[in-house]
């Protein structure tokens, strides 16, 4: 805080001018752009926006002569001229304007334009000099944040669709993006709320999307634009990085590259979410958080720290209209990584038994992925929309792992090698016509396919499971094998109707019906050293599952407006066929329906402030492997049995979210509360001895309630941001561990506060404090941790020519039950290099400056408290050489 004050005092006295924009019958015009350009050199423009009441405020640097030009859609464009000396009121009126000329001028010339479900800004009002790539830009927009991987926010809402001029760029995620166009390339960037790809369906499908749309300056439109970058470092440390752009109005093609090996990932966890559809997809019950999380191919890539990292990374789309109507889009991603991994945990076993663990891991993963998607969209006409895409995913993956645990009475080594493999199509054709203005159609017919195997192999120092699994003695060793299969063919039909009545009230009437069908399969047995296998299948080991699975729904939603007021009830009936079959035998045959409700209810209080509430009844089947009802090995200490009898989870799901952009009073602010109530859930009960674990799949209604609070505060004062964010989780649910019923009850708390500068002269600092508290407890336990971060984050454009960049974060554990103190500190540095109007960069970038070597965190769950050392990448120093195109 003395540094930001400190800084203030470098600048001139300030004024401020504030008054009103009305029209020639007084009443008040939101949304109006006020900009004040200086007269004198080395000043800065600065703009307004009046809010809903149509006042504004302009902060100016005093006796400075400035020219102001008030511009609103409609309105003919209003100068004045003036140079204050102290602060003062003034108000303008305006004009109706109908000429067309003036609009073109008003947009070349707004900062930012808020219209509806849209808000345009023009980058070069904000942009302060140091900004190299499109992250930087974003960074300083009104509302907007952007975190450290990437990922975009706009009014606290997620970014979920990126374009490039209208054309989507790779997979529409955001941090391809962020990460890799050049700042100077950047013309306007659109936020586009309820964004939605099909004109005509608009208003009418609700998409809850948010896009942005970044539009390039005139001499990036029809042109080839990107840099190269190359770096090489001590301990023989490398990076090479090249991004290309090419747009025309017809044809936009992208590539990316990078290999390197200092522990920068292309391809992140968050990524392959945003891949499979996002949180969204999963919130909806198309696709599962397990599905997702519990893949092989996921586990890979959910690595967030590690002692060694090297990545292939190439990636190249392309966007091509081949005729009138008629566009191709599509990407390939390849990433090709080896990881290597080193954890030691120290657990502490909360049942009767009080087992400590103590627990080395070190991995190796090597993987190999590739995403597709080809996309032809046909238009040919404004009443018509034929699109078919293709989504193509495959995998497969090496990986080895030494886990060594210790107790009291055990010692088990433990040597893991794997190898998963996928492969998954998905086809879908959508076709969305409009009748008339009264009656639209959308149709989707959608196939998935989906093969994924995966070849374990456990070599132990003694048996594991002595009372479940026969080991044979052979040796000092004993080598399990585990091969497991898993095959899905997925068909759905989808027809909705958009049905008109007025332009207050709408029904749309649903139809269609889903057909599953999922095969698993999973062999443990022993190799014995001779080559003969020890087989396990007498003792309930081993599982080939097929389940079938037919969903036919109808229902409908209704949607009208009053006033300010949406509201939006549903209702559908869904009728459930399904069985399940163990090596040929049916072992379940079933059928249900259920009728889920759901409700919508939106209040705009102004373009810039609303208020929406939205409420879901739920439900979801699980994989086939959970059907499974024999044995398998997962982990050295534990084994999962699966469930025939298990039915869809049933769950209610309730938000309520607000949020305000109040550009006069310089306010940003977003909040949200939800709430989960399940019904009916499938959750595992657990039986534990010592530390191994048997975990069974069950369906029950042991009750469980989740609650979630998120809110961020946000308030701008002249080149000063400050922000304040929290967020509040609280759980209570039941569980059975070695045939207890136990309640517990989890609450997490967290807050940050930060302020920033953005200064176009003068280093920009970023000063924050982050702290969080986890409490978990139950009747025979509790536990309590808080963790603290004090930040700081510089960015400083001197001299023209550098630019020098640093962040240093603090971090601070400790458990509140044992005053168990673990503190470390992570900061990185760079120092850039380029001489105005020369292609040529230089940087020297420093990564992990205090060299630390782990990193702690702790965890706990129903009957263990993990306290966790991860070991990171030592000090990497970089050399980078850079070229702009």
């Amino acid at each position: 805080m003395f540094l930001l004050t400190g800084f203030s005092s470098l600048f001139a006295q300030q004024v401020q001018l504030k008054g009103t924009v009305i029209d020639s019958t007084q009443n008040p015009i939101p949304y109006t752009n006020l900009i004040a350009s200086p007269l004198a050199e080395n000043q800065d423009i600065t703009f307004a926006i009046t809010d809903n009441q149509g006042r504004y405020k302009l902060n100016l640097v005093q006796d400075v002569s400035y020219q102001i030009e008030i511009t609103h859609m409609g309105f003919s464009k209003q100068i004045d001229t003036l140079q204050l000396s102290a602060n003062q009121d003034k108000n303008y009126i305006l004009q109706e304007s109908t000429e067309s000329l003036e609009q073109v001028i008003i947009k070349q010339e707004m900062a930012v334009i808020v219209k509806e479900d849209t808000i345009t800004y023009r980058t070069d009002q904000f942009k302060t000099g140091e900004e190299r790539k499109l992250r930087e830009v974003l960074k300083k927009l009104p509302g907007v944040e952007v975190d450290r991987e990437g990922n975009v926010t706009v009014n606290g809402k997620k970014v979920t669709k990126l374009m490039v001029e209208g054309k989507t760029f790779f997979t529409g995620d955001s941090k391809l993006a962020v990460n890799n166009i050049p700042a100077d390339a950047v013309d306007e960037v659109e936020a586009l709320d309820n964004y939605s790809e099909v004109s005509f369906l608009k208003g009418l499908n609700d998409s809850d999307q948010m896009a942005l749309n970044i539009k390039l300056k005139e001499g990036k439109k029809e042109f080839v634009f990107g840099d190269i970058e190359a770096g090489g470092g001590v301990k023989e440390r490398f990076l090479f990085h090249p991004t290309l752009f090419y747009y025309s109005p017809k044809t936009a093609i992208n590539v990316i590259g990078d290999i390197n090996n200092i522990g920068k990932k292309s391809f992140t966890m968050q990524d392959y979410i945003n891949f499979e559809g996002g949180y969204a997809a999963m919130l909806d019950g198309s696709t599962s958080f397990g599905n997702i999380y519990n893949s092989d191919f996921a586990q890979f890539l959910n690595q967030k720290e590690f002692t060694y990292q090297k990545n292939d990374f190439g990636a190249g789309s392309i966007s091509q209209q081949l005729a009138t109507g008629l566009r191709l889009e599509a990407f390939s991603i390849v990433n090709k990584g080896k990881t290597d991994t080193r954890v030691t945990n120290n657990i502490s076993y909360l049942t009767d038994d009080a087992v400590d663990e103590n627990r080395e891991t070190a991995t190796r993963n090597e993987v190999f992925f590739t995403l597709n998607k080809l996309k032809l969209r046909y238009q040919p006409n404004s009443d018509n929309d034929l699109a078919y895409e293709a989504f193509i995913k495959t995998s497969n993956g090496d990986a080895s792992q030494n886990l060594n645990s210790f107790t009291a009475e055990d010692t088990t080594l433990t040597r893991i090698l794997q190898q998963p493999k996928n492969v998954s199509v998905n086809q879908e054709i959508r076709y969305n016509k409009q009748f008339s203005y009264e009656h639209t159609s959308t149709l989707i017919a959608n196939y998935t396919y989906n093969d994924q195997q995966n070849d374990n192999s456990w070599l132990f120092n003694q048996p594991v499971f002595n009372n479940l699994i026969p080991f044979q003695e052979d040796g000092d060793f004993y080598n399990l094998l585990q091969n497991s299969a898993s095959k899905k063919h997925q068909a759905t039909v989808d027809l909705k109707h958009y049905w008109v009545l007025n332009n207050f009230n709408h029904v749309y009437p649903r139809v269609g019906s889903t057909y599953l069908n999922q095969s698993f399969g999973s062999v443990d047995q022993q190799k014995l050293q001779d080559g003969n296998f020890n087989s396990f299948l007498a003792n309930g080991f081993n599982n080939d599952v097929q389940f079938n699975l037919i969903d036919t729904y109808v229902g409908f939603q209704y949607k009208a407006k009053a006033g300010d007021f949406i509201f939006k009830p549903g209702l559908m009936y869904h009728a459930y066929f399904w069985n399940v079959d163990q090596f040929t035998e049916e072992v379940a045959n079933k059928q249900k329906s259920v009728w889920l409700p759901e409700l919508n209810i939106e209040y705009e209080i102004s373009s810039a402030e609303k208020l929406k509430l939205d409420y879901r009844l739920k439900t979801s089947f699980s994989q086939a492997e959970q059907y499974a009802n024999r044995l398998r090995l997962v982990s050295f200490n534990q084994l999962y049995r699966g469930n025939e009898n298990l039915e869809n989870q049933l769950y209610h799901s309730a938000s309520l979210r607000y949020h305000q952009f109040n550009m006069y009073k310089g306010i940003f602010i977003n909040a949200n509360l939800s709430y989960t109530k399940r019904e009916k859930s499938i959750r595992n009960t657990t039986q534990i001895e010592g530390i191994d674990q048997v975990n069974t799949s069950i369906y029950t209604s042991l009750p469980e309630n989740n609650y979630n609070a998120m809110g961020s505060f946000a308030k701008q004062i002249s080149k000063y941001k400050f922000t304040l964010s929290g967020n509040l989780s609280w759980a209570d649910y039941s569980r059975v561990v070695n045939d207890e019923l136990n309640d517990y009850q989890s609450n997490n708390y967290g807050y940050t506060i930060k302020a920033e500068t953005r200064f176009k002269d003068w280093p920009n600092l970023e000063l924050g404090w982050e702290q969080g508290l986890n409490n978990f407890k139950s009747d025979r336990l509790e536990n309590k941790f808080t963790k603290i971060n004090p930040y700081a984050v510089l960015d400083w454009d001197f001299l023209n020519d550098f630019i020098f960049f640093a962040d240093y974060t603090y971090n601070h554990y400790k458990n509140l039950n044992t005053d168990q103190v673990n503190q470390f500190d992570v900061g990185n540095l760079s120092l850039y290099y380029n001489k105005e109007d020369s292609p040529w960069g230089f940087e020297i970038d420093v990564d992990n400056v205090f060299d630390v070597r782990y990193k702690n965190e702790n965890s706990f769950n129903q009957f263990l408290v993990s306290d966790t050392r991860i070991f990171i990448q030592p000090r990497t120093v970089l050399f980078k050489l850079s070229y702009k195109l």
